[in-house]
């Protein structure tokens, strides 16, 4: 009974995929109920059907469609599909095949149920693995690494597995197989078979159900049903197919024509595939080559990437070669951007050369030639970027760079560049005017010189000596003429240097002595001092201190009445101090000159100075405090005389005259010079009346005498 109720299924479903166009409208069904979604459409060619476990009509089925457990799709013919399922694996079901996908929850694998045709599994080596549904059995596909399946299904329901790339280990009922890239097997399930083969004509194959949770259950929930037996694994035996060229990863430049080349045994129905991805499954071409051993590289194929196998195929089931790849460049002109010079020093310049769009690790082979035709070769350079190369004479120079792919392979010549490289900068033909001091006190002198070609501006340098080893003063002009002023101290020589835009410094011009500026002395004391006292004939003396100036070899006072020294006197001297009598009170006024080596130097005098003079007053005349007026100094005989005298205080007055006499007229007197406000008598002296007096004195004036003292002294007995 069992039996005949699957082969009534089977019928059916080949019924349903016989006439499926006949059902055009889509049952409805509500997805929620479907449970999670197993896999989806990602991409359709012409016909795709799909049906769920719990509909009964096949449906159209587009991108993004979501199969669930027990879900079936089929293609019609010239179509094809891309299923992506839960694990990321990728299924490329080709024209007049029927799928059903199930869980199998027991095992934690997604089945694939394949009824009849063929399909491809793009592996991903990541998630829980897919099964194989064979039969009764489950055969599980395990991988670490993306791996690529071709599995095909024939009438009798014997299943074909051949590996396209990668490698896969299948596991059943304890059995372990590992396939590599070429290797294929044929499986079998015995007792599949054995039914089939009692059912007679009902359908044959597989079973439609995973067996896991949403299968059809077409047996009796009553019926415990048998554990399936070892599925039968039998190697197809094939001769490997070698692929000879090009070798892996070559690189092919389009110059002239290239093969693909293989090693293979004659009479084999052989298929060349090229592909833009490793899966084949897109920008695919396919080509027949049987009976051949090699076939031309497609001269339209476009740069990049692309893989390529030979596919051996005997009753429908492919036998593939190992997979290879190659890159096709197209050796198109190398673009040059504008060159580049950077200077380095005089007449010796660095050319840069940009290629554009170049990528990191191409070489280029670079010329620099002195004449449009490149005949004669200045410089030249092969490796990667940057092109440099090192100029050292003026001059038109031709450029042009191709890229290098080694073994001798280049691509064209780019459009040449052009580029000039100036002469160094000559030296500028510098005069000037005589040097004069201008009314500022700086010396003045006019430049002028013819325009350097290529310059941007000048240096006027003064320096200390010839060899300008040490520049005191540098100025940038523009252009010429310009005034140069200047004040330094000491003789030094100037010179014209032009310089560039990039900083190249021209020979200097003739050099020119420049004379220095030395400045009038500092003044440090100016007075007209009084008569000295006591001095027969003595005037006012004109008195002047001044700071030395190294460069002076002596002094020049110019001295007179007038604020403009009109009618003025010359006073020389070798020291930097003066006196110069004068009789009149008023102002004096004045300047000094350096005198120099007017050869070298310019002496400019101090600023018009002045000094006052008028006689001074008399001096404050003191006044006598002690001893007091009739004091009586008695000292016994052997005791040390000591007489105090004291007397009133005044600015003006830098010492003092104290005279001590016994005769009132002071006809004979004793004089004592005190630089202090007081005097202390310690010499013994005649008993008797004494007088006394004070005054005031400084070098020039003395005060009035004081009024007289009078005091006793006497020894006693």
């Amino acid at each position: 009974m069992k039996k005949i109720i699957v082969a009534c299924i089977l019928g059916i479903s080949v019924l349903s995929f016989i006439v499926a166009k006949q059902f055009l409208f889509k049952a409805e069904v509500n997805n929620e109920n479907l449970g999670p979604t197993l896999a989806e459409v990602r991409n359709v060619k012409n016909e795709l059907r799909y049906k769920h476990a719990t509909g009964f009509f096949w449906a159209d089925a587009a991108q993004s469609q979501k199969l669930f457990n027990g879900s079936e799709v089929f293609t019609g013919p010239s179509s094809e599909a891309l299923l992506e399922m839960r694990n990321k694996d990728i299924i490329h079901v080709p024209a007049e095949t029927l799928l059903r996908i199930s869980e199998n929850r027991q095992a934690g694998t997604l089945a694939l149920n394949l009824e009849r045709g063929s399909l491809q599994v793009e592996g991903k080596g990541q998630g829980k693995p897919l099964s194989v549904r064979v039969g009764n059995s489950d055969l599980v596909l395990k991988a670490d690494a993306p791996f690529g399946l071709f599995a095909k299904k024939d009438a009798s329901g014997q299943l074909t597995l051949s590996m396209a790339s990668g490698s896969l280990t299948l596991e059943s009922g304890g059995q372990t197989k590992t396939l590599g890239t070429g290797e294929a097997l044929s499986i079998s399930d015995p007792t599949a078979a054995e039914e089939g083969a009692a059912s007679g004509a009902a359908g044959g194959g597989s079973e439609v159900s995973g067996g896991g949770s949403g299968d059809i259950k077409v047996a009796p929930e009553s019926e415990v049903k048998k554990a399936p037996p070892a599925l039968q694994m039998t190697e197809v035996v094939k001769e490997k197919l070698v692929l000879l060229e090009p070798a892996p990863k070559k690189v092919l430049y389009g110059q002239g024509i290239e093969f693909f080349r293989w090693k293979s045994a004659d009479g084999r129905r052989l298929t060349l595939q090229i592909s833009r991805t490793a899966d084949f499954l897109t920008e695919t071409r396919a080509e027949d080559v049987s009976e051949m051993k090699e076939a031309v590289i497609p001269k339209d194929l476009g740069t990049g990437e692309y893989y390529w196998r030979v596919v051996e195929t005997t009753d429908g089931v492919p036998h593939f070669s190992e997979t290879r790849t190659f890159r096709i460049e197209r050796l198109g002109r190398a673009m040059i951007g504008q060159p580049v010079l950077t200077f380095k020093e005089r007449g010796k310049w660095t050319l840069n050369v940009p290629v554009q769009d170049a990528k990191p690790g191409e070489k280029f082979h670079m010329q620099v030639g002195k004449n449009k035709g490149f005949e004669q070769i200045f410089d030249e350079y092969e490796g990667p970027q940057p092109l440099r190369s090192f100029l050292d004479m003026s001059g038109e120079y031709s450029i042009r760079v191709r890229k290098a792919y080694g073994n001798n392979l280049y691509s064209d010549w780019s459009d040449p560049a052009k580029l000039i490289v100036r002469p160094p900068l000559s030296a500028p033909i510098l005069s000037k005017t005589d040097e004069k001091i201008g009314s500022s006190g700086l010396s003045e002198m006019t430049l002028t010189w013819n325009p350097v070609p290529y310059a941007v501006d000048y240096l006027v340098q003064i320096a200390d000596g010839p060899k300008f080893s040490r520049i005191l003063k540098n100025v940038v002009v523009e252009k010429a003429p310009y005034e140069l002023k200047h004040n330094e101290s000491v003789p030094g020589y100037m010179r014209l240097v032009a310089r560039s835009v990039e900083g190249e410094y021209s020979p200097a011009s003739e050099v020119y002595q420049v004379k220095g500026v030395i400045k009038g002395p500092a003044i440090e004391k100016k007075e007209v001092l009084p008569p000295v006292f006591e001095q027969a004939g003595s005037t006012p003396q004109f008195h002047l201190v001044w700071t030395h100036r190294e460069a002076a070899k002596r002094y020049r006072v110019e001295l007179s009445r007038d604020p403009k020294l009109a009618g003025s006197q010359m006073l020389d001297t070798e020291n930097v101090e003066i006196f110069h009598p004068v009789s009149e009170e008023g102002w004096y006024y004045f300047r000094v000159w350096p005198v120099v080596d007017e050869s070298k130097l310019f002496g400019l005098p101090t600023p018009i100075l002045a000094v006052s003079y008028g006689k001074p007053g008399p001096l404050i005349t003191p006044k006598p405090m002690t001893p007091k007026k009739n004091e009586v100094f008695l000292i016994p005989r052997g005791v040390p005389v000591s007489i105090k005298f004291t007397w009133s205080e005044s600015p003006e007055n830098e010492w003092y005259v104290l005279q001590m006499s016994q005769d009132q007229n002071f006809a004979t007197n004793t004089e004592i010079k005190v630089e202090a406000q007081e005097y202390i008598l310690k010499k013994p002296m005649k008993n008797g009346q004494w007088y006394y007096r004070v005054r005031g004195r400084n070098k020039y004036q003395a005060s009035a005498w004081s009024d007289t003292g009078v005091f006793y002294f006497g020894v006693s007995q």
